[in-house]
């Protein structure tokens, strides 16, 4: 009993030991406020698109425009935490996503926010984030020996994933109660939390004398992955994952509204149950070891796609039984976040430090495509419905994951 008691300790201690590292500590802290702030201006921005607009569609075309724009400069972001000093640059991106948050709020307290300044500043939000993404994946290798990578990575998937339960769930009751407006301060006002943890770090300044141009470092980091057995799978099987799967949360309210009958505050509940999902994904992948990460990745990629399916269906037939929508979304966050989790720690084990941030940069550049994900998502949910638009696209992630077996069995995927 004892013995047992003590396992489940060090189990525990072991969840969590990467925050023994003071600076990551920081970021790890910092990310959690800052991520709640994007999670709540992501709920609100979408149920105000919604609210305006009438139309799946459209909310289809707002995410678009908000993540578009990794597809053009997240390569450039990974060849640039290659080249200079990463906490910088981070701060740098931060502070200019709080400048467009903050236009928002400004708009919204003026009441002159609709749909074609939403998208305005949602491209340009998109180049902010295209930047700080890749350049804060880069700087965990940074904050922690390589011994702590496993956890490190799933703490800072955890502590993203935490956010996806607590910044809905924040979004959809200060929506449902103050206001849009409201919510869009608060974001603003959340970036103070990592611009000080980053400013507050210890890590000495390491700047990268590279004399080779942008475009021959962006080559070299191509050829690389491309000629590499095990990330080159990985991350093709990413681009996949994130373009037509992530964007399931694109036409959630439709159905908290349609389907479910629910309201702004439903539908912020709605999304924080996948965050409680994602949030144990995460943490029980930070105690894995790293020879199992590999078939962690395929059962989820798998499990993720057969869930999708499900859920469309149960909302055909059973759209009045709401605890089996709680049960299917907790399962279908665990599944997304074990892999993203697996997916990346993968990428951190294999990659040369020289090729970190554009190799990172790479896994992240398929957030790009969630864009296009989420436009067809929409369009899909729009002209059939939502329920057949999940019930296609998971069946197309079963399809795939037929060549994502064959292409990762050869290869161990751990150092």
């Amino acid at each position: 009993m004892d013995a047992g008691v003590k396992n489940r300790e060090n189990k525990l201690k072991q969840m969590f030991s990467s925050l023994r590292y003071r600076d990551f500590r920081l970021l790890w802290t910092g990310g959690i406020i800052s991520s709640t702030g994007d999670f709540i201006e992501i709920v609100a921005l979408n149920w105000l698109v919604y609210e305006l607009t009438n139309s799946p569609f459209y909310l289809g075309i707002f995410n678009l425009a908000s993540a578009l724009p990794v597809l053009f400069f997240t390569l450039i972001a990974g060849a640039l935490a290659d080249k200079y000093e990463r906490r910088k640059l981070m701060i740098y991106s931060q502070g200019t996503a709080m400048l467009l948050s903050g236009a928002l709020a400004a708009l919204a307290f003026a009441g002159k926010l609709n749909v074609y300044p939403l998208i305005v500043i949602g491209v340009l939000q998109g180049i902010a984030n295209s930047f700080n993404l890749p350049i804060r994946q880069s700087l965990i290798s940074e904050l922690v020996p390589r011994e702590m990578m496993v956890n490190a990575v799933a703490l800072n998937g955890a502590s993203l994933t935490l956010t996806l339960f607590l910044g809905p769930a924040l979004g959809g009751l200060v929506v449902g109660t103050l206001g849009v407006k409201y919510a869009l301060l608060l974001n603003t006002m959340s970036f103070i939390a990592v611009i000080w943890a980053l400013y507050a770090m210890k890590i000495s300044s390491q700047v990268k004398k590279h004399e080779k141009p942008i475009t021959q470092s962006l080559k070299e980091g191509a050829v690389y992955v491309l000629n590499h057995k095990v990330i080159f799978p990985v991350v093709l099987f990413s681009f996949i994952m994130v373009a037509i799967g992530l964007p399931y949360t694109t036409i959630l309210p439709v159905f908290a509204r349609d389907y479910f009958h629910l309201g702004a505050a439903g539908y912020g509940y709605l999304f924080s149950i996948v965050g409680i999902g994602a949030l144990l994904g995460s943490l029980f992948s930070g105690v894995r070891s790293a020879d199992k990460v590999k078939k962690a990745m395929i059962f989820s990629f798998i499990g993720f796609g057969v869930l999708l399916v499900l859920f469309g269906t149960a909302a055909l037939f059973l759209p009045h039984y709401i605890g089996i929508y709680v049960a299917l979304l907790i399962m279908l966050g665990f599944t997304l976040s074990t892999f993203n989790v697996t997916n990346n720690t993968i990428l951190q084990l294999q990659v040369s430090d020289a090729y970190r941030g554009r190799v990172l940069s790479t896994l992240f550049l398929g957030f790009g495509l969630t864009s296009l994900g989420s436009f067809v998502m929409g369009w899909l949910a729009e002209y059939l419905s939502a329920p057949a638009a999940y019930i296609i696209i998971g069946s197309l992630i079963l399809f795939l994951s037929i060549f994502f077996v064959y292409y990762t069995k050869e290869y161990k995927m751990h150092a």
